[in-house]
C-alpha cells in the first residue's frame, strides 16, 4: 500500500530523528475524509476503518519507525538553532500515477523537538489545518493537503483541556527553509550540499547537477516559486500569520496552517496571531517577510562556497517574480486584458478606498465580477464617493479593452472567488464539532470544494462578514 521507507530516509539519520507514534485510544473517530484527495492518491481502496487505524497509529505502518525531520528558524526575526517536527512524523511515501506523495502525521506524539510539549494537536487546530488546506487547493494556490481528520478524547492540555486530534497531510515533500538553515548554522556543509542535490534529484530534476552553478539555478526556483505562492495570497487577503523560516516550503507550498486568516474587511495592518505584538507578519508585510526569509536561505547556501554576489543577484529577482505573478492576478480581478506595473497606482488608488471604508475583500471582489459595487450592494455604513469616482475610472478602461463584458465576466468570476474560509464560519464549525457534530464540517468542506461557483444552499456563506469577526485573534496553537 505505502512505501515505509521514503526517499527522505536516504538522507540518513543526521537528517532526522526515528519516533515510534503515539497511539489514541480514547474512542478514535474519523471526523473527515478527504473522498476527493484519496481518489486522486489512488486510494479510495482503503476503508474508513483502515484510515482510522492509520491516523491513530494502531496499524500496520505504526510498527516502523517514522522520521522526526531536524531543522532550525528564524521565528519573528530571531534565530533559533535547533527546531523540528515537534508533532509530526512522516510514516510513509506513496507513488500513484507517476507522482509521489509524502504521508505525514500531525499531533502523532513526541519527538526529540517537542521543545516540552506533548506532541499533540487539539481538535480546534486541526479542524482548521484541514479545511484551509483543502480551500487553498480549490482557489489554486500551492498548498500542502490533508487527507484525514481524525478525533479522540484523550485530553490535551492548552489554555484550556482539549481533546486530541490528527491531520493526515498529504505532499511532494515537507522540507523547509530551515532545513538547509539547520546545516549551514551547524557547520556541517556535506550535509547542507546532499540536502540540495536531493531537493534537485527529486523535486527539481531539470536542474542539472553538472551545471557548476546548479546551487544558484536551484536558489532561482525556490525565489520563483515562493514569490509566486505570496502573489497568490495577497491577491485573496490571505494572511499566514507566522511566516518563519522554518514555516516556508522549498517548493513554495503554503505550509503549516495555524494563526492564518483570510480578511474580511481589508485591513492591511491587521494582527490576526496574538503572538505577533509588532505586527510582524501582517498582511502588508508578507511580500518583503517572503524575501528577507529567502535572504536567510541563501545566507545558509553561502557555505557551499557560492560567492554572495552572485546568490544576491538571484534574490534581485525575487520582485520580478512577485511582481510578474500579482500584476496577472489583480488584472485577472479587475477584468482587464492588459495590466501592468505601470498601472498599479489605479489598484493602489482602490485599495485606499477599500481600506478607509473598510469594504469587505472577498465580496467586494464578487460583486465587482458582476459590476455591482454600490452602497447596497458592499454594505457600506456611508455611500463613498471616492469609489463612485474610482468605479468611472474602471469603466472608462473597460471601453479600451479587447474583452466583451460577456468575456469580461466569464474572467472575473473565474478568479474572484464567491466563498473563502472566513473565521467565524470556521469558529462555528469548530464549536459544534467540540460538541460531537460535524455536520458543518462537511457543508464547508463541499462549499469549499467549489469556491468559485454560486450554489443556492451555500447563500448564507457568500454574505459579507459580521462587523465582530474583526476581533478574532488567534495563538499558534490554533
Amino acid at each position: 500500500m505505502f512505501s515505509l521507507n521514503p526517499r527522505f530516509a536516504e538522507l540518513g539519520l543526521e537528517f532526522f530523528s526515528q519516533v515510534k507514534p503515539t497511539p489514541l485510544t480514547q474512542r478514535p473517530k474519523l471526523v473527515h475524509l478527504n473522498s476527493e484527495l484519496l481518489a486522486t492518491l489512488g486510494l479510495d481502496h482503503l476503508s474508513e476503518q483502515d484510515l482510522c487505524d492509520l491516523l491513530s497509529s494502531q496499524s500496520i505502518v505504526s510498527d516502523y519507525p517514522a522520521l522526526a525531520a531536524v531543522y532550525m528558524g528564524h521565528q519573528f526575526g530571531h534565530a533559533v538553532p535547533r527546531l523540528g517536527d515537534g508533532r509530526a512524523l512522516l510514516i510513509a511515501e506513496h507513488e500513484y500515477a507517476g507522482e509521489t506523495w509524502e504521508l505525514q502525521l500531525k499531533g502523532a506524539g513526541k519527538t526529540p523537538y517537542s521543545r516540552m510539549g506533548d506532541g499533540r494537536a487539539v481538535l480546534r487546530s486541526s479542524i482548521r489545518e484541514y479545511l484551509a488546506s483543502h480551500a487553498m487547493q480549490h482557489l489554486l494556490v500551492p498548498t500542502t493537503q490533508a487527507l484525514a481528520l481524525l478525533g479522540s478524547q484523550d485530553e490535551v492540555y492548552r489554555e484550556q483541556v482539549e481533546t486530541a486530534a490528527v491531520v493526515l497531510r498529504v505532499a511532494p515533500s515537507f522540507i523547509r527553509f530551515g532545513n538547509f538553515e539547520y546545516f549551514a548554522k551547524h557547520g556541517k556543509i556535506g550535509e547542507l550540499e546532499q540536502l540540495v542535490k536531493f531537493v534537485c534529484q527529486n523535486y527539481f530534476q531539470d536542474i542539472e547537477l553538472s551545471d557548476a552553478n546548479y546551487t544558484l539555478v536551484f536558489l532561482e526556483r525556490v525565489v520563483q516559486l515562493s514569490a509566486e505562492m505570496i502573489a497568490h495570497w495577497q491577491s485573496l487577503g490571505f494572511v499566514h500569520g507566522v511566516m518563519n523560516t522554518d514555516n516556508m516550503s522549498i517548493l513554495g507550498l503554503t505550509l503549516d496552517y495555524g494563526p492564518f486568516a483570510f480578511m474580511d474587511r481589508y485591513n492591511p495592518s491587521q494582527i490576526f496571531n496574538h503572538s505577533d505584538s509588532e505586527g510582524c507578519y501582517i498582511y502588508a508585510n508578507q511580500p518583503n517577510i517572503g524575501w528577507w526569509n529567502l535572504y536567510r536561505l541563501a545566507e545558509a547556501l553561502a557555505a557551499l562556497n557560492v560567492a554572495s554576489d552572485q546568490l544576491e543577484s538571484v534574490l534581485t529577482k525575487y520582485a520580478e517574480y512577485y511582481n510578474q505573478k500579482y500584476i496577472q492576478l489583480m488584472g485577472a480581478k479587475l477584468g482587464l486584458s492588459s495590466f501592468a506595473a505601470a498601472d498599479m497606482s489605479f489598484l493602489d488608488e482602490l485599495l485606499q478606498v477599500m481600506q478607509a471604508e473598510k469594504i469587505d475583500w472577498t465580496y467586494f471582489w464578487r460583486r465587482l465580477s458582476y459590476g455591482e459595487v454600490g452602497q447596497q450592494q458592499l454594505n457600506l455604513d456611508y455611500p463613498s464617493l471616492a469609489l463612485e469616482l474610482w468605479f468611472g475610472k474602471l469603466n472608462a478602461r473597460y471601453q479600451s479593452t479587447e474583452l466583451t463584458p460577456a468575456m469580461r465576466q466569464q474572467q472575473m468570476l473565474a478568479t474572484n472567488p464567491s466563498f473563502i474560509l472566513r473565521n467565524h464560519l470556521l469558529q462555528f464549525a469548530i464549536e459544534r464539532a467540540e460538541q460531537g457534530n460535524y455536520q458543518e464540517i462537511e457543508r464547508l468542506f463541499n462549499a469549499l470544494s467549489q469556491p468559485f461557483v454560486e450554489l443556492a444552499e451555500f447563500n448564507a456563506y457568500y454574505q459579507v462578514a459580521p462587523k465582530s469577526s474583526a476581533q478574532i485573534v488567534l495563538s499558534c496553537s490554533s
